[in-house]
Parts: C-alpha cells; sequence; structure tokens
C-alpha cells in the first residue's frame, strides 16, 4: 500500500518558499525603483532564476516568474557592457545614457545599494509591526540550577565544571542582575549569556536573602555559536497537563499537583525529578494538592503509540505565560529600529564565530534549510493563532532580510557590494577600472560564492541525513 503523501511537509516547504519570494521580491524591488528614480532602463524583472514560467511586458519592463524560487533579478540596460567592452579589447565601456554604466558612478552606487537597503528597511518595519503588535511567550523565572546535576551530566560532560559553578554560583541562585542590567527571566539571561561569549560577565545573584557578586567569562558552545555558562532554569515540578495514555493520567495527576517526592527522594524542581526518575519503569510519588499530601504510583508500559517512553513522558510543566511591551506607531518605529541595528550587530557577531571553530554543518544553512525554516516558522506559529504566526514569521524574515542586507554588501564581484566598490573607485580614480580588470576580478566573486554554496549545501544535505528538517 502507497504511503499518503506527506501534505505538512510540503506545505512547509510552500511557506518557506513564498517568504523567500517575498524577501527577494522586495530587494529587487530597491534595485527597480532606484534604476527608475535615475533613468536606467529596466529590460526585466524577475522572482526567481533559471526558465521563466509567466512573463508580462509592461512599460519596456518584461515582469517574469521563474522556476528556481532561490534569488531573483533586476535586468538593467547595460549591465553587461563591460563584458562587450573586454571582448572587444576596449579600455573602457561604451554605454548609452540610460544604462547601468552610462550613468554618474554615484547615481550607479545608489542603484546597487538600493537592493540590501530595502531589506534593512523591510526589517525595520517588520520589527516595527512586532512592536505594535506585541506578542506572548513563556519563560521561566531567574532561579537556576547548575548543568553538572542534569540527568547523566557526568557521561555527557566528564569532569569539566562549567563557568557558573568555577565562579561559584549554586543551584537555587537567583540571579538578578548581568552587567548592570536587571534580570527577571530565564530568558534574559540566555539572551545575555548566549550574545557573550568569550566575554567578562559581572553577575548579581540573590542567595538565602543576599546579594552576591560573581565574575566569569561564557564558553563558546561551537555547535550553535552561542554563549554558555552551564545553568538551566529551575522549573518547578508543577504539573500543567499530562497527555491521554501517559503514566501521569493513568495515576489520575491533575493539573496544578506538585510532586514532592519520588522514591522516597526529595525533589526541588524538574531536573531532581528526571534525575530520581532516571532508568525507572515503576515508582512512587508523593505529590501535593490543595494543601495535603497524596501519593500514587507511576507506572509505564514502555514506548508504543499513546505510550509512554519514561514515567514523566507527555507532562507539561507548568512555566510563565509574559506578554512583551506594545507600542504606538511612532515609538514602535524607534523601538523596531533598535531592534534592528541590535539583530544587525547579533548577525554582524555570528559570522565573525564562523572563524572561531563553530561548526559549520550546525551553524550554517543552504537554500534549502532557508527554506525549511522559515515554512516551519510559518506553519508553527499560525497554528498557534494568527497573532503568534504574524510574529514568529516577520521576527524570521528580519532575520534573514538582515542576512542578505549585509551578505550583499560584500565587497566582492558579482554582488551588490562589488558594484559599489568598483563605483567607488571610479568616484575617486576619476575614471573606471579596465574591463580586463573587471573580468578577471569576476573570478574571485564567483569563487567565494562557490564556497558560499557549498558550505550552505553541506549543512543542508548534513540537516537532511540528521533530519533536522522534518
Amino acid at each position: 500500500m502507497r504511503a499518503a503523501p506527506d501534505t505538512g511537509k510540503h506545505m512547509t516547504i510552500v511557506y518557506g518558499l513564498l517568504g523567500l519570494s517575498i524577501i527577494v521580491f522586495i530587494h529587487e524591488a530597491g534595485h527597480f525603483a532606484a534604476a527608475r528614480i535615475f533613468g536606467v532602463a529596466v529590460e526585466s524583472f524577475s522572482i526567481g532564476m533559471g526558465p521563466v514560467l509567466l512573463h508580462k511586458r509592461i512599460g519596456g519592463t518584461d515582469y517574469r516568474l521563474s522556476l528556481i524560487p532561490f534569488g531573483g533579478y533586476c535586468g538593467m540596460k547595460g549591465e553587461k557592457d563591460f563584458q562587450k567592452a573586454m571582448e572587444e579589447g576596449l579600455d573602457s565601456i561604451a554605454a548609452e545614457k540610460d544604462s547601468f554604466y552610462g550613468i554618474h558612478p554615484l547615481k550607479r552606487l545608489c542603484i546597487a545599494f538600493a537592493g540590501p537597503f530595502f531589506n534593512f528597511v523591510s526589517a525595520i518595519i517588520a520589527l516595527s509591526v512586532i512592536a505594535m503588535t506585541g506578542y506572548d511567550y513563556y519563560t521561566t523565572p531567574n532561579k537556576i540550577v547548575l548543568a553538572e546535576e542534569l540527568p547523566n551530566a557526568q557521561s555527557e560532560f566528564g569532569i569539566q565544571r562549567f563557568p557558573a559553578s568555577r565562579a561559584g554560583l549554586q543551584t537555587g541562585d537567583r540571579i538578578i542582575g548581568v552587567n548592570g542590567k536587571s534580570i527577571a527571566y530565564f530568558s534574559d539571561i540566555v539572551e545575555t549569556v548566549s550574545l557573550n561569549a568569550g566575554a567578562e560577565l559581572h553577575i548579581d545573584a540573590e542567595r538565602n536573602g543576599q546579594t552576591l557578586h560573581f565574575t566569569l567569562i561564557p564558553e563558546l558552545d561551537k555547535s550553535s555559536g552561542a554563549g554558555k555558562i552551564g545553568i538551566v532554569s529551575w522549573i518547578d515540578p508543577l504539573i500543567e497537563n499530562a497527555d491521554e495514555g501517559s503514566a501521569a493520567r493513568k495515576a489520575l495527576l491533575q493539573t496544578g499537583d506538585r510532586i514532592v517526592e519520588l522514591n522516597g527522594q526529595r525533589v526541588r524542581n524538574t531536573v531532581d525529578l528526571y534525575k530520581a526518575a532516571e532508568n525507572l519503569t515503576k515508582a512512587d510519588i508523593v505529590y501535593e494538592r490543595g494543601g495535603n499530601l497524596y501519593t500514587a504510583e507511576l507506572v509505564t508500559a514502555g514506548s508504543s503509540e499513546n505510550k509512554d517512553v519514561n514515567l514523566l513522558s507527555s507532562i507539561q510543566w507548568k512555566v510563565e505565560k509574559v506578554h512583551s511591551n506594545t507600542f504606538s506607531f511612532f515609538p514602535a518605529l524607534v523601538q523596531g529600529s533598535k531592534e534592528t541595528l541590535k539583530m544587525l550587530s547579533v548577525t554582524i557577531r555570528g559570522i565573525g564565530l564562523l572563524f572561531k571553530g563553530v561548526d559549520v554543518k550546525q551553524a550554517v544553512s543552504g537554500p534549502i534549510g532557508i527554506t525549511v525554516m522559515l515554512g516551519q516558522s510559518a506553519k508553527a506559529g499560525f497554528s498557534a493563532g494568527f497573532r503568534e504566526g504574524l510574529v514568529t514569521v516577520l521576527n524570521f524574515s528580519a532575520v534573514i532580510s538582515l542576512s542578505l542586507f549585509l551578505m550583499n554588501l560584500l565587497p566582492v564581484p558579482i554582488l551588490d557590494g562589488g558594484l559599489i566598490l568598483f563605483a567607488l573607485v571610479e568616484l575617486i580614480r576619476g575614471r573606471g577600472l579596465k574591463p580586463k580588470t573587471l573580468y578577471k576580478i569576476q573570478f574571485i566573486g564567483v569563487a567565494f560564492i562557490a564556497v558560499l554554496f557549498i558550505f550552505g549545501m553541506f549543512a543542508d544535505i548534513s540537516g537532511i541525513i540528521l533530519g533536522r528538517y522534518r
């Protein structure tokens, strides 16, 4: 019998392709608008690359939808005049006034910059909409558990001690400040630490009513490129929900029950609980409900459909739901601009980490990975509600837009940054580079793009093999 098609996976790809097409459209629209403003004739405008699927000529421009959805182009008159000049052995590029090389180099620079600039502006708009909309997120308080206390910590980390424990932090501490910034939730800690691998952090923590001060340096997690100090969030063993057929449901546990003991071991948090339940198929528990203590037996039937893999499978623990600040229109634009600059800084740092031993297979994604991740963001976000879906898609789109902004500004031939560099050289020298020189430099650009493409495809293939793109 033939298996039913995986429509969910197909829709993920469709959503991703749609999102990428919109981002590419915005980029090419920047080139298009600038070309029109500066008097350059636009001969073609395409979303996608390769064979043309649909096209229509309007006002001298052939608008196209092409087969391969990764990329696009705005074909301006005379863009390849340099190649013709090179083939004919000319020392300069002969171009008409309404062609790309026929205008002043400053105008050419503006046209090249307009595409990345539109991506930058679209990121500001996306993050400003998020600031106006607001969003809910789930997090835990600023109370911590040392990573060394996790189940299997000894086998996973060996004798390694993380920066948090080396600095003197303890399980149960509340981190209330990092480098003078107030900390309310564990997500605030993660954000600060992940962005500061290798940088000295000054930690303020509360323990038994006293404020203590610690200094530590986050280590670089080479699989993700983020900083880590060896802590996890303290989650109270307070049940939010449990799936049908789970050991908790069979034991008649309810929302709001707090597990306080397992097989005689006192449990303070979910780390204690998972550690005590490790490798067990049966356990006696004590739980609190309405101020009273009760006992029950947890029993798992093993791993099969609708059955537990372990005693605590399918239990969701109580966490805090927090709503972000919302802003009116103009303050939202300010907030969106701030978040864009912050995200841009993070992206630049992320690129720099690729030269510090970060696992390229994990940290870099090619076109397949970007498409799937964008599609998954849309699918998962909108399944939780329209506002959640909108925020998720806009946030991820802002990340991709800023990545395109940076990548296209690299001073590499065949990218916008290369055209900007050539225009600057012409402005400074008073004349352009010789066509043969331009042609030779193109090889450098092609090689650079080929390396990036190989890295991206290698990451995609690894992701497919390891099942990350499901």
